[in-house]
């Protein structure tokens, strides 16, 4: 009987006697895991990632990825034009806005902008929604970019665009927005930008587009001027050559005549006192002096991008510019990607 009660009594106590030791580990255990917490290690999630660097914006990002998309959305639409219409002059501006897009892209690039950051801003540029317009026209509601290109949504119910159709996209692509943006911008895009705009200009006047002169600048005297002297040099180019020439010649003052007319307004400018470069007294001379007014025209307009940087003053000089280049294809100097302005 004493026996069994002991054996009853040992199995009530070693029963008892378990779970308290248990209760004690546990508790133990769970007193040092609150010191390791208090002391800063966390056990229950896994250390946050390190931040992500943020990358900065390389010198005139915003303007140049702005010109790339859309100077694509020109591209597209000149080899809209060439799979209908196979024109020489077409291909000649397609090649040419090819050649800016690969010197504005790798602007971008060596000053450290991801491609897919570029491919993004081209992206949302063709895909920005508009109301299409008629040509030359603005569509209301729409959202021109910020070099007054009109998105490719506008025109892309227009697979059979003309040659002159192209021409009012080319002059419209350089809108009134295009100029602002490139008053903050460093010398070397803004020449590059307003050569690439007068380049575009110029082939929007030989696809048969008129654009006119935009309203006064304060360097719109000084345009004046070197327009009255090229209409001077032209009168001599045209008393000295014979034939063909001659024609060209009187072609090409005639257009000089109304630059400077639609410059000037009502001010008449005499074209006397200026002196010429050298002897013209042969067609060869006169050819000579021809070509060599006309690019040094075209190289000081890359000039006075750099003197006078108001948005005014930009808009007339490329305008002026374009009228020159327009010109001088006449005379065998082909259009350039970036006329005047090193790449």
């Amino acid at each position: 009987m004493d026996g069994d009660t002991r054996g009853i009594g040992s199995r009530v106590g070693g029963g008892l006697g378990r779970p308290t030791r248990r209760l004690v580990v546990l508790g133990g255990a769970a007193a040092a895991l609150a010191l390791l917490v208090d002391h800063g290690l966390r056990v229950d999630v896994p250390p946050p990632p390190p931040p992500v660097p943020t990358r900065r914006r390389a010198p005139d990002e915003l303007v140049l990825l702005a010109a790339v998309a859309g100077l694509d959305q020109v591209v597209q639409a000149e080899g809209e034009v060439l799979s209908e219409h196979q024109n020489a002059l077409v291909r000649r501006l397609r090649t040419l806005g090819q050649e800016q897009l690969r010197a504005l892209r790798g602007r971008l690039t060596n000053a450290g902008v991801p491609t897919s950051v570029i491919d993004a801003a081209v992206t949302r540029a063709g895909t920005r929604p508009t109301t299409p317009a008629l040509p030359g026209t603005s569509a209301p509601g729409s959202s021109p970019s910020s070099t007054g290109m009109p998105s490719a949504a506008a025109s892309a119910g227009t697979q059979d665009r003309t040659p002159q159709e192209l021409g009012q996209l080319l002059r419209d692509s350089v809108g009134p927005g295009a100029w602002a943006p490139l008053t903050a911008a460093t010398a070397g895009t803004r020449q590059l930008l307003t050569a690439a705009y007068g380049q575009r200009l110029a082939g929007a006047l030989l696809l048969g587009c008129e654009v006119p002169a935009p309203r006064a600048s304060p360097l719109r005297a000084d345009l004046v001027a070197r327009t009255a002297a090229l209409v001077y040099a032209f009168q001599v180019v045209g008393a000295q050559s014979t034939g063909a020439q001659r024609r060209a010649a009187e072609t090409t003052l005639s257009g000089l005549s109304s630059l400077e007319s639609s410059l000037s307004g009502s001010t008449s400018v005499s074209p006397a006192g200026w002196a010429l470069p050298y002897p013209v007294t042969t067609p060869r001379a006169a050819r000579r002096l021809a070509t060599d007014t006309l690019w040094a025209a075209v190289d000081a307009a890359a000039a006075l991008t750099r003197s006078d940087t108001t948005a005014t003053s930009l808009e007339d000089v490329v305008g002026w510019s374009a009228h020159l280049q327009a010109l001088a294809v006449g005379w065998d100097l082909p259009l350039t990607a970036f006329p005047g302005a090193s790449s």
